[in-house]
């Protein structure tokens, strides 16, 4: 890998990132560099496509940097003086916490704390906040509609926030109130969430037939998007998580051995799915299409590909895999559609998922081959995963010993 700061005095701060191996040394991605509320230099990856792009980027950053830092300086004496007297709310916390942060979701989390945390509690001690308190806001969160503004009123019957949605609002509250801790601002979390969230260990419980499997396949929602239906189709065929199966690169399907490569996830390591013929050719048809090569990923970015203007900026789109999210949205509509009417959100054992091509997948190697194909199969580190995860004692009655 290699970097290249961009000459002229317009785009300091701004680098260009190119691969040593490319003889042409093209440009693949843009980073800018700059100094956050702590003066501490950064440099990240930025989305730009273009050098103007960075250049935009960068100065929103160091917009948004000098901005904080004025809030900061602003609520100092204000926050100090609350401080000793014990009088800190959630929300002035939250106002010193997040600018602690840099991860690349902290927007996103900041903007959610916001809208849905802020108003119910942003207002109360943050001593004085209780684990019932968290309770309440989970149960109401359960039932607020996912649209906001014009988007609701235009769709009164709008669905409520995804589970997962809820759990990771919890789960980013309970970070805050771990750093309060460590900050000496309080001495206890109320975030308790296996109180307050009945917490799932396995993932969707649910398996298809093999007439639902039929109807999945031909749905004319797939049928339309050939690379939601590939998509499907590799989770299924691989066993692998979605979040895994989004990063398969074109260097990582072995046509001749038939396997695809899986990146490690959670507490495994990566290895070699067998696949068969259906998915390879699928495989094949989509490289071929698209014009993909070695180090493209198979589901990258489509719509910003199409948008690039220039040939630079569509090989380079080419070299970036998706965003699950995009894909989790078309398919939770297409779900909830024709397998989950009247199936509440929560409901996780009944509802159909992504996450339901692994366990489809997983416990027809577990009804034919038996419980240690099983687990090669979802790359389990452990027996007992996997016997947890296909809720054998509910299967048991489809194996027949011959006795």
């Amino acid at each position: 890998m290699g970097f290249r700061k961009i000459r002229g005095k317009k785009y300091n701060s701004i680098y260009e990132y190119y691969k040593n191996a490319d003889p042409d040394k093209r440009t693949v991605a843009y980073y800018i560099m700059y100094r956050d509320i702590d003066n501490t230099p950064k440099k990240v990856k930025c989305e730009a496509l273009n050098r103007d792009d960075a250049l935009k980027i960068l100065n929103d950053k160091k917009a948004e940097v000098a901005k904080e830092k004025a809030e900061i300086e602003k609520d100092d004496s204000l926050l100090a003086r609350k401080l000793m007297n014990n009088n800190l709310t959630l929300e002035d916390v939250a106002k010193i916490y997040f600018p602690t942060k840099t991860a690349k979701t902290i927007k996103m989390i900041k903007s959610t704390f916001y809208r849905h945390v802020n108003p119910k509690l942003g207002k109360i001690k943050i001593s004085k906040i209780k684990t019932s308190d968290i309770k309440k806001l989970s149960e109401e969160l359960k039932k607020t509609p996912a649209l906001r503004g014009a988007q609701q009123k235009a769709k009164l019957d709008a669905t409520p926030l995804n589970p997962r949605t809820v759990k990771k609002i919890i789960s980013n509250l309970r970070a805050l109130f771990n750093w309060a801790i460590k900050e000496g601002y309080i001495d206890k979390n109320p975030v308790v969430v296996g109180e307050i969230i009945k917490a799932d260990k396995n993932e969707a419980g649910r398996v298809l037939s093999d007439e639902e499997l039929e109807k999945l396949w031909s749905l004319d929602e797939l049928q339309v998007k050939p690379r939601l239906l590939l998509f499907l189709k590799a989770c299924y065929h691989t066993g692998a998580r979605p979040s895994a199966v989004m990063t398969i690169q074109v260097k990582h399907i072995n046509f001749e051995n038939k396997t695809v490569h899986i990146r490690a996830m959670k507490q495994g390591k990566p290895y070699d799915a067998k696949v068969g013929d259906e998915l390879l050719i699928m495989f094949k048809e989509w490289i071929n299409e698209h014009d993909l090569v070695h180090d493209n990923f198979i589901f990258f970015p489509i719509q910003l590909y199409r948008k690039a203007t220039i040939e630079e900026e569509k090989q380079a789109m080419k070299n970036r895999h998706t965003r699950y999210q995009g894909y989790a949205e078309h398919f939770r509509n297409i779900f909830d559609k024709h397998f989950n009417q009247n199936i509440s959100p929560y409901d996780s054992a009944y509802r159909v998922t992504v996450y339901t091509m692994r366990r489809t997948a997983a416990t027809k190697v577990y009804k034919k081959f038996g419980i240690v194909h099983a687990k090669k199969f979802l790359n389990h580190t452990e027996i007992d995963t996997t016997m947890k995860y296909l809720n054998i004692d509910d299967d048991m009655e489809v194996i027949d010993y011959g006795l």
